[in-house]
């Protein structure tokens, strides 16, 4: 349970679950002193809690808070800018629409540094290269709408994956561990692919497969009657998927191979752990299976090490509820970030 009595207060919404957190403050260093997990399922759950936050003399009064999202139109592609070409006061938005689909007009779109994550001046020298990043206007001001309605007035609001991805960087320079690995974030529609090393962001891939994608293939190789049954069972956690799990996958196993190889070709370096931030409970069995694809290991987080390493602590009753693996996304949003300059090369696949 959230108590009224916070001084920061961070929460995230994904397409399967709802994270909320109460600290002593809203930046390191702090200390983290509540918790709550809680399934999409049980939304009114959560609006209880929320408004026993917000309850107090007269008039109800709004939560402020650190929020991440989860926009199901979320992007992050590699690119570079021509500054040549800068004074064409079209070329960036033509640019965008030809190489990555991205119509300025409906989305919303931020322009970060490669290295660092931090949003970029266009007038600074930060080099050719650059992330896009954003999603679409509508669902982002629906998600942000979302949350007024829940009485949560946000701070700041971020996409979870940029996030998540700093963190990432962060957690592989403060273990020094020089291998990159691969993040494999799984939705409903689609699953994003991108391979990091503590030098940064390397590769980014998004995949229209994902949860949902295996709901026909399971129909088809149980011989059910339609889908909505294949989706229950799909859901029930009840298969053993040891056997039938790589076929279900099989797109997405592929894509990732393909991924993982056009990297590892065109850098030298072999791809050597495999960590999935983004995945519905009950389906760990996908993790499993893209461990096998790829023959690495699963990268084990230290969360304890790496928040005191960020100067935030946990309570021990908010420490005996999290689990590294599952829970660090939500954390990488309480973390602060810099980076080293890197003369590495980044690779950008299409």
């Amino acid at each position: 349970m959230l108590s009224s009595k916070r001084k920061g207060f961070f929460f995230e919404a994904s397409e399967f679950t709802y994270y909320g957190a109460t600290a002593t403050a809203f930046e390191p260093p702090l200390t983290v002193q509540e918790f709550v997990l809680l399934p999409v399922s049980e939304e009114q759950q959560l609006r209880s809690i929320l408004e026993g936050m917000n309850s107090g003399k007269g008039k109800r009064r709004m939560i402020q808070g650190n929020c991440s999202v989860y926009p199901d139109s979320r992007f992050l592609c590699k690119g570079s800018i021509d500054f040549k070409k800068m004074k064409d006061p079209n070329y960036l938005s033509e640019s965008l629409k030809s190489e990555f689909q991205v119509d300025l007009e409906k989305d919303a779109v931020r322009l970060l540094h490669p290295d660092l994550g931090t949003e970029i001046n266009l007038e600074s020298n930060f080099g050719k290269n650059v992330l896009f990043c954003g999603g679409k206007t509508e669902e982002l001001n629906s998600l942000q709408e979302t949350l007024i309605d829940m009485g949560i007035y946000p701070r700041s609001i971020e996409i979870g994956t940029i996030a998540c991805l700093g963190g990432l960087i962060d957690y592989l320079k403060w273990k020094n561990i020089s291998t990159p690995i691969v993040s494999v974030e799984i939705q409903g529609n689609f699953s994003n692919i991108f391979i990091l090393s503590r030098k940064g962001l390397l590769l980014a891939k998004k995949v229209e497969h994902g949860i949902n994608s295996m709901i026909p293939t399971l129909q088809k190789e149980l011989g059910l009657d339609d889908e909505e049954a294949a989706k229950k069972l799909l859901f029930s956690q009840t298969l053993d998927f040891e056997d039938i799990g790589p076929r279900l996958l099989r797109k997405l196993l592929h894509e990732l191979q393909a991924s993982t190889g056009f990297f590892e070709v065109q850098t030298g370096v072999s791809v050597g752990m495999c960590f999935a931030p983004v995945i519905p409970d009950g389906f760990t069995w996908i993790l499993e299976a893209l461990l096998d694809s790829l023959g690495v290991s699963t990268l084990e987080i230290d969360l304890t090490g790496w928040l005191e390493h960020q100067n935030i602590q946990l309570t021990d009753e908010v420490a005996s509820q999290v689990d590294g693996n599952r829970d660090f996304r939500f954390f990488t949003l309480l973390g602060t970030y810099t980076s080293e300059d890197s003369n590495e090369e980044s690779i950008k696949e299409n």
